[in-house]
Formats: C-alpha cells, sequence, structure tokens
C-alpha cells in the first residue's frame, strides 16, 4: 500500500553514553530523551545498537528471548505518539542469536524488523547473521534499516535503492580501536571512515542517511575502547546536515526535507540506472 509522504519531518538522534549490563537504568534515561524529543515535536527519535545493555557478546543470559524491550518500545512510542528506532538488542530466535532493529510508529505498531546481516568480526562467533534487507512505508516515506558494520557494504544501500528506499537509519556501535593496528597510521581513522561514507552513501545511493552512534568508553574487563560518536544525518547535496563533532552523549533534532531527492534523482539519475 502507498501511504502519503510528508516530505519534512524531525528527527532525533541520540548519542547515548551506555551503562552496562544495566538495562533498567538505560531505559529509564532512555525514556527522559524520548520525553525531551516528544516535547520538541520531534517525529522520529533513534539510539544506538546495543544501547539497552552494551555488547553481549558471550553473555546469553541478557538477550531478549521475551521480547521485552520491544514491548517496552511499542508502549513507549505510542505514550509520547513518537516513532522510533530503539537501537538494536540482541534477541533470541529459533534458537539463534540476531542483533536486531525495529521500527515502530507513533502508535506502537511494529513497522519492520531487521537483523543484521553483517556482523563485526567478535559477533560472529556468538550471533547468527540475518539474511534480508528490508524496506517498509512509513509516513514519511519508505524507510530501510541498518546496523554498524552494514555500513561498509555497498551493496545492502543498493539493494534499498531498488527498492524505492528514500531514509536509511543506523544505529550503530563504533570503536577507535576497531582500526586494529590502522590506528597507529592515524588515531582518527574510524572518524574519517565513518563521516566518509556517511556521505558517501547518502550522494550514492539517493538518501537521506541517518547515523547513529553510543558515546563515551567500552569497558570489557581486559579490553577498553573509545567511542567515536560522530552521529550525523547526511544527504545529497549537502553532505553532512547535521553532525556531532565528539563522542560525548548528546541528543539533536533535525528537521530534514525529503524533496532533495527528487532533485537528486533528476541530477544524477542513478535510481533510473539501477533499475534499468
Amino acid at each position: 500500500m502507498s501511504l502519503p509522504n510528508k516530505m519534512k519531518l524531525k528527527i532525533a538522534v541520540v548519542q547515548f553514553d551506555i551503562k552496562r549490563l544495566a538495562p533498567d537504568d538505560n531505559l529509564e534515561k532512555a525514556e527522559k530523551f524520548i520525553d525531551k524529543a516528544a516535547t520538541s515535536d520531534a517525529d522520529l527519535i533513534v539510539f544506538p545498537e546495543d544501547f539497552v545493555t552494551d555488547p553481549i557478546v558471550g553473555i546469553k543470559e541478557f538477550a531478549d528471548s521475551a521480547h521485552k524491550y520491544r514491548d517496552h518500545f511499542q508502549n513507549l512510542a505510542k505514550k509520547y505518539s513518537i516513532d522510533l528506532v530503539p537501537g538494536s538488542f540482541i534477541e533470541e530466535g529459533n534458537g539463534k542469536l540476531y542483533n536486531t532493529a525495529y521500527y515502530i510508529d507513533s502508535n506502537g505498531k511494529v513497522l519492520s524488523r531487521y537483523r543484521k546481516i553483517n556482523l563485526w568480526h567478535p559477533e560472529r562467533r556468538c550471533f547468527t547473521p540475518g539474511q534480508e534487507t528490508v524496506a517498509f512505508d512509513t509516513r514519511f516515506g519508505k524507510v530501510g534499516l541498518i546496523i554498524c558494520w552494514d555500513l561498509i557494504f555497498p551493496e545492502v544501500f543498493r539493494e534499498m535503492a531498488r527498492r524505492g528506499v528514500e531514509i536509511v537509519i543506523c544505529p550503530s556501535y563504533w570503536c577507535s580501536g576497531d582500526a586494529g593496528k590502522g590506528i597507529d597510521y592515524d588515531t582518527n581513522s574510524e572518524i574519517k571512515l565513518v563521516n566518509s561514507l556517511s556521505v558517501g552513501r547518502a550522494f550514492e545511493n539517493e538518501i537521506i542517511f541517518v547515523y547513529c552512534n553510543a558515546a563515551g568508553k567500552l569497558n570489557l574487563g581486559k579490553y577498553s575502547d573509545t567511542l567515536i560518536g560522530h552521529s550525523q544525518i547526511t544527504a545529497p547535496f549537502h553532505g553532512s546536515i547535521k553532525r556531532l563533532e565528539h563522542n560525548r552523549e548528546e541528543m539533536f533534532i533535525q528537521e530534514v526535507d525529503t524533496a532533495i531527492l527528487k532533485v537528486a534523482e533528476k541530477a544524477y539519475k542513478i535510481r533510473a540506472d539501477l533499475n534499468k
């Protein structure tokens, strides 16, 4: 079914500092951000990957097998009349664990579920990759979801573009140390990578791209790292419309106008060429 498009929408992006293995505390703080975004007339709010618990590789007891987190955010979306992408969390299904993101509309209805296809290296020993890209109708147009490391793979975006997606949302948990030994060449390597891809994906696929990263530090016993932050919204012609130039906790609200995508298609004709 074709839904009416709302050309302009306000998107709240929450660069969230996660309290490790403390879901109740994180959920309580998340509701405060949702309340603030709704009060500011935001249409949609986005949180980072793993933001309910922090990464739980190897800690199966924190996986959500009863959909309690999904249900919780369905209730909050309805309570505050705001569309929600509640980051991602690990869900159990058919005896397997998936890194899962949802899009929930302002009536509390789940419009789509996405399971991360391109798992980060440490995730692969515990989690099962998803198999399908998603493209679904919202009141703002057609939306797609990816999670973190999916950003690296252009074929995921091309598939969504062929299916008419206008806005792609990416919850993320991206650290400086993800560069491995590459960090010896440039300590800002991962910031440069994410910034360039966020802009490039918007241009090359004629989309509004919403990148929401976590804030602060990662502490896993003997291993620690620093989140790069740099949550941002990008679009054709503009490049970065709004970007946080730090890794501290902060929410920003940015209005975007999807009408720019029609101008991009008229100029570049990328989608027409993809569908030949």
